[in-house]
């Protein structure tokens, strides 16, 4: 009886952490599926715009929290990224 508690417990303790990994996947992708409009499907730009597929995510990061801090010149990516917060970023 005792390890059916812990094992319920450990479950209970689990499963939250699981919920919000599947959340912040999810929203992540659906903030991903906004980039096509202008980047191209699969991050695959077909003209002047740069294209997304050959970026690791740590560069994506880097340059969305550049864009959010202007530091980094853009003509639209900076009023886009102004509306992503860290969480959003990182999903």
């Amino acid at each position: 009886m005792r390890l059916l508690r812990r094992v319920l417990l450990v479950g209970v303790l689990w499963l939250p952490g699981m919920g919000a990994a599947e959340t912040a996947s999810v929203r992540g992708a659906a903030l991903a599926s906004t980039c096509v409009t202008c980047h191209g499907p699969a991050g695959h730009s077909q003209g002047a715009i740069p294209s997304l597929a050959t970026l690791s995510s740590a560069d994506i990061m880097t340059a969305l929290q550049a864009f959010r801090a202007e530091t980094r010149s853009s003509t639209v990516m900076h009023r886009i990224a102004r509306g992503l917060d860290d969480a959003d970023i990182t999903a």
